[in-house]
């Protein structure tokens, strides 16, 4: 499978290592983020969305599997793992950290142009994510 520019690979380093100067550098200066939460648009939204989940879960990693490139469109599946010690704010509610470890699996969708990816539309079960976070059924 022949991803642009090594998207998954470099994506997912330049998350695990906090270099977000790497990671947004692979988004266009328009990038478009979308999830059941809401959604956000240009490079400083994307910094303050990733600088808000390294501050939440200062140990987070992320493993992106690719499942599908076609025509400019890449599906994957990706697995968040890491501690729960900061807050976390989602959906308008600032969730207190546990303390504790979590695991969580999610879908993305991305769109590239010739150089960037320009839009990235994220699946979840928003029960299992706060289930994940320690805030019981959802």
């Amino acid at each position: 499978m022949q991803i642009p520019f090594n998207f998954t690979e470099r994506a997912s380093a330049a998350f695990n290592d906090r270099d977000l100067d790497a990671l947004l550098g692979l988004m266009s200066e328009d990038f478009h983020f979308v999830d059941p939460m809401g959604e956000t648009t240009g490079r400083a939204a994307t910094r303050a969305r990733e600088e808000a989940l390294f501050a939440a879960f200062p140990d987070i990693r992320v493993e992106m599997s690719p499942v599908v490139w076609i025509a400019r469109h890449l599906a994957m599946t990706a697995v968040f793992t890491g501690t729960f010690t900061g807050d976390f704010a989602i959906g308008g509610h600032l969730i207190p950290p546990s303390g504790a470890p979590f695991q969580f699996r999610f879908a993305g969708f991305f769109t590239f142009d010739d150089h960037h990816a320009t839009r990235e539309e994220v699946f979840y079960d928003r029960v299992a994510l706060m289930q994940a976070l320690g805030q019981g059924a959802g």
